[in-house]
């Protein structure tokens, strides 16, 4: 079953990179769009974004053009169905509902920051992860830690106010994880 949810949630994948693309045009700071135009591009040709290109471009994402009240209604979508939240309600009960969840994503990552990813057992490595984003289904302990490590470098940094950066990470780190490990 985890692959199959996991199929639904990854359709909505291209569509979150297509709006940050987007998004990408209209931003005003040159050195800024160029980045993150530059981010979107490799994770369409396949590659993995390491976290320290995702926290460059993080003042983009805590309220101007992308932070989640100024996302556009189809980005808001896509990103509530990565969550597996119904994206079918008005925008602002979107917006709300994916503040909540990331937010909440975001305390759990530093509850696990500060129990340590070696008291979890496979199972809990697992589901983290895929609660994350990634589909750890197929993923070894080592896979998923190493993972789960790269994203906790990136959430535990980051602000509420960063929340649609974390949202938008979900889908720019697990989208070609497995590719870029092959």
């Amino acid at each position: 079953f985890l692959d199959a949810y996991d199929a639904i949630r990854r359709d909505s994948y291209p569509d979150v990179v297509e709006s940050l693309a987007l998004a990408a045009c209209s931003v005003p700071e040159p050195q800024l769009q160029k980045r993150l135009q530059e981010l979107c591009a490799e994770v369409q040709r396949g590659s993995q974004p390491r976290v320290a290109e995702l926290y460059a471009v993080r003042s983009l994402f805590s309220g101007s053009l992308l932070g989640l009240n100024k996302l556009r209604v189809p980005h808001v979508r896509a990103l509530s169905q990565v969550l597996f939240l119904t994206p079918y309600l008005p925008a602002f009960v979107l917006r709300h509902r994916l503040r909540s969840h990331v937010l909440e994503i975001r305390h759990l990552d530093r509850a696990l920051l500060r129990l340590g990813l070696a008291q979890l057992s496979e199972e809990e490595l697992k589901a983290a992860c895929y609660l994350r984003g990634l589909n750890s289904t197929h993923l070894g302990m080592a896979e998923c830690r190493a993972w789960l490590e790269q994203w906790l470098g990136l959430s535990c940094k980051l602000q509420a106010s960063e929340a649609s950066l974390l949202a938008n990470s979900m889908v720019l780190l697990s989208l070609n994880y497995v590719r870029a490990k092959e």
